[in-house]
């Protein structure tokens, strides 16, 4: 009687395992970069709404307060929400001929 042939780990096994751990910290990496940028957009848009008067914001201050709680939001506010200030620009004077 022949003893039984015991499969060895081949190089493909090792190979799938560590793709699979590599793909499983990528997903994770992007998750906490997302993560770190949806609180940035979070945070400049509170920041934001706290310093600009509430004549320079479309709709109503409170709305966007809790509309830019997530990321989401807080990227609609920062592109949409805003009104540009009326700025003058200072001109030089006409130079004397």
């Amino acid at each position: 009687m022949e003893p039984e042939a015991v499969p060895e780990e081949t190089d493909a096994a090792v190979v799938d395992i560590d793709a699979e751990r590599t793909d499983r910290y990528a997903r994770a990496a992007k998750k906490i970069v997302g993560l770190i940028v949806a609180a940035v957009l979070i945070f400049v848009a509170q920041r934001d709404l706290r310093r600009r008067p509430a004549e320079l914001v479309r709709g109503r201050v409170g709305v966007w307060k809790v509309v830019a709680m997530a990321g989401p939001g807080a990227l609609a506010y920062l592109l949409f929400g805003r009104r540009r200030a009326a700025t003058t620009m200072a001109t030089p004077d006409l130079i004397d001929a």
